[in-house]
């Protein structure tokens, strides 16, 4: 009877030690430091002017839901499209992280954390910015028909995105 029960304290205990070395399959993502209020925000009052000037778009946005919430859109001249979704969803950033791209890496953008995706012409970038911890701006920049001198995308985004974020309610 006493070696039935090692037999299976072993197994038990192997069980759990294989368990515990698993790796992960949640992404660790890391909290945030300064956060932000996005719930109920009209996702078309994100973008100040200069923001939007800055994505070369510009007017009023068209207000829309996606399947991360509510969102909004904002063409231009030359096909580029802004668009900002608002995702208060279980998990924030990091169920956003679990169901991400191979190619999305894990940045830092005004301080808070974010997943970065983009094409490697940079006509396509977008930034899913972890702003509280259930709570996700994702803003998305379709460059269009931009020429060869104007930014790529993701440097158009990096410079309109600290201004926007600071100015979202705390």
């Amino acid at each position: 009877m006493g070696r039935m029960w090692s037999a299976g304290a072993l197994a038990v205990g192997l069980t759990l030690l294989t368990a515990c070395s698993a790796p992960s399959t949640t992404p660790g993502v890391p909290p945030v430091e300064n956060p932000r209020d996005v719930r109920g925000l009209d996702a078309c009052a994100v973008p100040d002017g200069a923001a939007l000037a800055a994505a070369g778009v510009g007017g009023t946005g068209t207000a829309g839901v996606g399947p991360e919430g509510p969102r909004c859109e904002w063409r231009g001249p030359a096909g580029q499209l802004l668009t900002v979704t608002v995702f208060t969803g279980d998990g924030g950033l990091a169920t956003l992280a679990s169901n991400s791209e191979p190619t999305t890496t894990r940045v830092r953008l005004a301080g808070y954390p974010a997943l970065e995706t983009f094409t490697g012409s940079g006509e396509f970038c977008q930034y899913d910015i972890g702003v509280a911890a259930d709570q996700v701006l994702l803003v998305s920049l379709d460059g269009g028909a931009l020429d060869g001198g104007a930014p790529d995308s993701c440097t158009a985004l990096q410079s309109l995105l600290p201004p926007v974020l600071a100015a979202l309610p705390g």
